[in-house]
């Protein structure tokens, strides 16, 4: 790539993701400040105020709003931190039956919507109707559970946000440099000495990291304290945003302000994520390290694997049969244990009436198109800003991989939110698309998508694409011949990574729909909102066999591309 050229690339790329990824943002920040709607190029620059977050900072309840948003969020990580690193210690440095069950067990959960999942707790736990209570009820047990409670939605956090610890506890596991462990288990120390002294000061750091990432993201989480929180008066700052607009009268200047404070935090998390990783040094690999030799659990092997198959039961076998259950029963209405089991009450009516629905069809397709567009045009987009990033020397690169990893820090409901006032008065006509909405999840997934992408670029040697060049080829020869073929199995893993993300993606959209753009995910909360619960988890149902297909599909494409290669 020439000098000249490849400044020309930077500054169109540049210049795209300000436009997908800077404008929303700036646009919803000036509208926190603006007494009337925030439009963009429309801005009646006159009448700045700070008006907005005083109403929101001196409301009632915003320091209950906050405490609740954080409490939750802490509930939640404390709970994934524990069941992510029980179960990675399980799967990597025990000898716990089905290990390898286990781990595949443990990542389960972020192939679930969280959608899906606080529907399918919504049908489990509620306190009156709730399947488990009525059977705790029937067996004469004085106890119920309660998912509508700030607990409850800990709960359902930590089960469902448990594998990115898994991810991180697991690597830093494997990477470890046994001798450690083995010199200590010589000096007499038992099992569990040795995982308090000297395992677990090591692993720390991804333990922490991990931990981060995970309240980060329950922070600004929108669909399971949507579903699960407000029924019991649990309230979090996401939801709020959206009553804020979605409620008669709008305040939509006093959203935008919430939703300013909501980024202020999640980047300040992020910003001492990024500090702590980088202050510390994870050195836990030594040149001369041993395999350590499985901890032998003796009689606990069997309990300890009963345990990691609990998890199992809670996140996906659970889940799924109170959602079969209810799309099959004709009434909802039932009481006692006798009535819920009535055999005449079952019907596969309802599958035929979502199937014959137009308004689930039509979403199907929206969020279809919706998330192939995605994929498509995001992994040009991404493709290109990783080779820039990663492969070239062009000044601005870095500026390019800052603006591509910034929505890390963003949440996916601020995203749209940005995107509804800086496209809604723009003269393109692009607002009331599905594309405003191709364009908001391209934006939320830069991060995924360029990570994805550079991290199978950087295992491609240089030496190649020199070879090629000083054959004569040029750029795009060199790219079609040479870089894409060899990074092709990790272009195609990002691919499918970006179709199921776009596909369970409810937040970002939220803003953005309308009758005729609405995708899956927001038709099953709609009709969640007016109580068809039998529709909703019919289509529950069928989303999560659509993303099992896409990923499975993925999967063996994947392995026979990486087989094919020399």
């Amino acid at each position: 790539m020439n000098r000249i050229g490849g400044r020309i690339a930077v500054a169109v790329l540049a210049a795209v993701l300000l436009v997908l990824i800077v404008l929303p943002v700036g646009v919803l920040i000036i509208g926190s400040l603006l007494s009337d709607p925030p439009r963009a190029l429309q801005f009646n620059w006159s009448g700045l105020t700070f008006s907005n977050y005083a109403a929101v900072l001196s409301g009632q309840d915003f320091a209950a709003l906050l405490g609740t948003t954080v409490a939750a969020a802490l509930i939640g990580t404390a709970g994934a931190l524990v069941i992510g690193a029980a179960l990675a210690w399980l799967a990597v440095r025990t000898d716990v039956p089905a290990r390898r069950l286990l781990e595949a067990v443990a990542i389960m959960p972020m192939f679930v919507p969280p959608l899906v999942g606080a529907f399918a707790w919504d049908v489990l736990a509620s306190p009156r109707s709730g399947i488990i209570n009525i059977v705790l009820r029937a067996v004469g047990v004085g106890v119920s559970v309660n998912i509508y409670s700030l607990g409850g939605i800990g709960f359902v956090f930590a089960i469902y946000y448990c594998p990115y610890v898994f991810l991180f506890m697991a690597a830093a596991l494997r990477n470890m440099d046994a001798a450690l462990e083995e010199a200590a288990a010589m000096c007499g120390a038992g099992p569990l000495r040795v995982l308090a002294n000297i395992t677990a000061p090591l692993v720390a750091p991804a333990l922490l990291s991990s931990g981060l990432l995970v309240f980060v993201l329950l922070m600004e989480i929108f669909a399971i304290p949507a579903v699960l929180g407000e029924p019991g008066g649990v309230h979090v700052m996401s939801v709020r945003i959206w009553e804020l607009i979605g409620f008669a009268p709008p305040k939509v200047n006093e959203a935008s302000a919430l939703g300013v404070l909501l980024l202020l935090l999640t980047v300040t998390l992020v910003i001492l994520q990024h500090r702590f990783l980088g202050r510390r040094s994870f050195v836990t690999v030594a040149g001369k390290g041993l395999r350590s030799q499985p901890v032998r659990l003796g009689v606990m092997r069997w309990p300890l694997a009963t345990l990691g198959m609990l998890y199992l039961a809670c996140v996906v076998v659970l889940p799924f049969s109170a959602l079969l259950f209810i799309a099959l029963r004709k009434n909802l209405f039932f009481s006692s244990l006798a009535a819920m089991v009535r055999t005449s009450q079952f019907s596969t009516r309802q599958f035929t009436v979502a199937m014959n629905d137009p308004v689930v069809r039509d979403a199907l397709s929206n969020s279809l198109l919706v998330s192939l567009a995605t994929v498509g045009l995001g992994s040009i987009l991404y493709f290109a800003v990783a080779y820039i990033v990663h492969r070239t020397r062009l000044p601005g690169r870095r500026l390019l991989n800052m603006i591509a990893i910034l929505p890390v820090a963003i949440p996916g409901l601020i995203i749209g939110l940005g995107y509804l006032w800086s496209w809604i008065s723009l003269p393109v006509g692009l607002y009331g698309t599905v594309w405003i909405i191709v364009f908001a999840y391209i934006s939320q997934f830069a991060p995924q998508g360029v990570s994805a992408i550079s991290a199978t670029l950087v295992q491609i040697h240089p030496e190649l694409e020199e070879s090629s060049r000083l054959s004569g080829a040029g750029l795009f020869t060199t790219l079609r011949r040479i870089v894409i073929p060899l990074a092709w199995p990790g272009i195609l893993a990002s691919m499918i990574l970006l179709l199921v993300l776009s596909f369970r993606e409810f937040a970002t959209a939220l803003f953005l729909y309308t009758s005729s753009t609405q995708v899956f995910s927001l038709a099953m909360f709609d009709f969640w909102e007016r109580g068809s619960t039998s529709l909703v988890a019919v289509m529950a149902l069928a989303q999560s066999a659509l993303l099992l297909l896409f990923i499975t599909i993925g999967r063996m494409l994947t392995r026979r591309l990486a087989a094919d290669q020399p």
